[in-house]
């Protein structure tokens, strides 16, 4: 009888812990050198890349410049997302500009894209924000969300985005 009980509790202990799920996909930003965001609906944690010779390039890299008159957080993975703020301050920063191509640092506003599509803000429309409740030149810790247009008009909805940046993080 106990052997049949001792049995029955390993076989009941061991299907518990192997049939946990893995909850490290999660929109929890809270930890130094983390990004995500809701695309559409669907969670986005950027992802790294193999660089030349095959070494590991960071998920996202970040610029605080120009003697703080410029912030870039560049993002990859399924998509690239490129955000630029100019002349960024703690709390809300509008992101009311179209950005020319997905490096434009000249502007303040938010590009989605990869191979397939490309999604930008509009120019004169409050198309979202990005919330700073830490600036410095070593770290970075925010929310953001903004509605971006293609060609079409089509929208997409970047929401819930959080970003916890970290001097380690600005280098690839």
């Amino acid at each position: 009888m106990k052997t049949t009980f001792l049995k029955t509790a390993i076989l009941i202990f061991m299907t518990t812990i192997f049939s946990c799920e893995d909850n490290t996909n999660t929109n929890d930003s809270t930890g130094n050198d983390s990004f995500s965001c809701y695309v559409n609906g669907k969670l986005y944690i950027p992802s790294a890349g193999t660089g030349i010779g095959g070494g590991n390039i960071r998920p996202f890299a970040w610029a605080y410049d120009d003697n703080g008159k410029r912030i870039t957080i560049n993002s990859g993975g399924e998509y690239t997302l490129f955000i630029n703020i100019l002349t960024p301050t703690e709390g809300e920063n509008n992101l009311n500009e179209e950005l020319r191509n997905s490096l434009d640092y000249g502007s303040k506003g938010m590009v989605v894209h990869n191979e397939l599509i490309f999604y930008n803000t509009k120019n004169n429309q409050n198309n979202g924000f990005v919330n700073f409740t830490e600036l410095s030149e070593t770290s970075a810790l925010g929310t953001f969300e903004c509605i971006l247009y293609n060609d079409k008009g089509d929208e997409l909805k970047v929401t819930n985005g959080k970003f916890n940046l970290s001097l380690d993080s600005k280098k690839n």
